[in-house]
């Protein structure tokens, strides 16, 4: 059939931490194939399109969420990366604790924090792989399909040698035997060929039928010509691969379109993205961020390579997903571009706030933790600077017994123990001279 070596392993209907996920699309896509086959429209690639379009817009609440974090994203950014450039070349704790403070209370800003955009991914992310082994191993989860398999499959098992050609087509086709059990007594149950036969492009039927004649029947025949139906596109077979179709009949022929438009539509949709998440002329010469850049150009060409390799069934399913996620992202950015974003960050933030009273914790709460952790002695209780900040609190490092004179050590240097702590949290004066008065600078309202 021509491709990629790949250790595939099909194992029927997917298991694992994927198993929920792929039973439940796999029901979607069999229905949708059932009813599509009540209107006499028995083809995977048109079954394949409408599926993705319910699965995007089911994923779409998901979607939206995440797109709307990646515009508060760039609203943000300008702020955090003046901040990174602010304690640019400090490592030592305390500057690296008080650039976290100040970035987070750029987040409480917001209403958001840095992992909200991570939710969406992590949920998208087994939903897509598990979309992946369900086209892989369509007739484990298309009823009306597996029938068609099944037959073939038992008329094989009764043919003496049909292990030894199995085995090697599997490998050839580099689906995995390696957790079959069956495998070590020489044995192959009727799945386990469906899944060697899932793979079968062309020629591997054409070799099926000369390796055992006797299945050489009006019936097998019959099935076999239903399944390239079944997965036939403008009259290529879609189990095939567009680099077969490239050795059959040279690099002329409609088959290496997918790959093609595989590229196509992943640089647009990686351009639109690029264009949309664009947050200034800083953020764009950071070195992550051309990191970034550069995959956004990569990618897409990787895309086209792997689309090539596979089955065509995979990279039309690929074209439809990018095409559709394209067509979302525009119109939820028209959405977004309409919305109040004002109105949204002061709802989170209002969510926010009372998410942590809830907890009991109180906004800004890290800073004066932070400045609970200074020692009272470094303070000036015989009078305070005018500057009502708790930095200007934490620098006075003089007593009463020196006539307003700082503290100093052995060495003649000030207090060691006097730190500076951020300039944005700002408290009031005390109005009495007295250690205890500056103590209670501590407690919170």
């Amino acid at each position: 059939m021509g491709g990629i070596d790949l250790d595939l392993m099909i194992l029927t209907q997917v298991g694992g931490i994927l198993k929920p996920f792929a039973w439940f699309f796999g029901l979607i896509f069999n229905w949708l194939y059932e009813l599509l086959a009540l209107i006499g429209i028995e083809n995977i690639a048109i079954t394949l399109v409408l599926f993705t379009i319910i699965v995007k817009m089911l994923m779409l609440p998901l979607t939206v969420k995440q797109q709307r974090f990646s515009k508060l994203s760039a609203k943000m950014q300008p702020e955090l990366t003046a901040i990174t450039e602010k304690y640019k070349g400090r490592k030592d704790e305390t500057t690296q604790r008080l650039m976290a403070q100040e970035q987070q209370r750029v987040y409480e800003k917001y209403g958001t924090s840095p992992t909200s955009g991570c939710l969406p991914i992590l949920i998208t992310f087994p939903i897509i792989i598990a979309m992946y082994r369900i086209i892989y191993a369509i007739p484990a989860y298309v009823d009306k399909i597996n029938d068609l398999y099944i037959g073939i499959a038992q008329s094989a098992m009764a043919q003496d040698g049909y292990f030894a050609f199995f085995s090697g087509v599997a490998e050839k086709l580099a689906v995995s035997m390696k957790k079959w059990d069956e495998v070590e007594s020489g044995v192959l149950s009727s799945t386990h060929i469906i899944d060697i036969l899932t793979k079968f492009g062309t020629d591997n039927w054409a070799e099926l039928l000369k390796t055992f004649p006797a299945l050489d029947t009006v019936a097998i025949n019959g099935s076999i010509e239903k399944i390239n139906s079944i997965f036939s596109v403008f009259g290529l077979n879609i189990l095939n691969s567009p680099s077969y179709y490239a050795k059959l009949n040279g690099f002329f022929n409609i088959a290496l379109l997918v790959p093609v438009l595989a590229v196509v539509t992943q640089l647009a949709s990686s351009l639109l993205s690029k264009a949309q998440n664009k947050t200034g002329k800083k953020n764009e010469e950071n070195a992550m961020a051309q990191s970034m850049n550069s995959m956004l150009y990569i990618m897409p060409f990787f895309s086209g390579f792997f689309c090539y390799g596979f089955s065509l069934v995979i990279g039309i399913y690929w074209i439809i997903n990018t095409v559709v996620s394209l067509l979302q992202q525009i119109f939820i950015n028209i959405y977004l571009d309409h919305s109040d974003m004002d109105a949204y960050i002061a709802k989170n933030s209002a969510k926010l706030a009372k998410k942590r009273e809830r907890l009991g914790v109180l906004q800004g709460s890290s800073a004066v933790s932070s400045l609970a952790k200074y020692q009272t002695k470094s303070i000036d209780y015989s009078k305070p600077a005018p500057v009502k900040t708790t930095s200007s609190y934490a620098n006075m490092g003089t007593s009463s017994k020196n006539n307003g004179k700082q503290k100093t050590g052995s060495s003649g240097n000030a207090d060691p123990n006097a730190a500076e702590v951020s300039d944005s949290v700002q408290v009031n004066a005390p109005e009495k001279k007295s250690v205890s008065a500056y103590a209670n600078l501590l407690k919170r309202d």
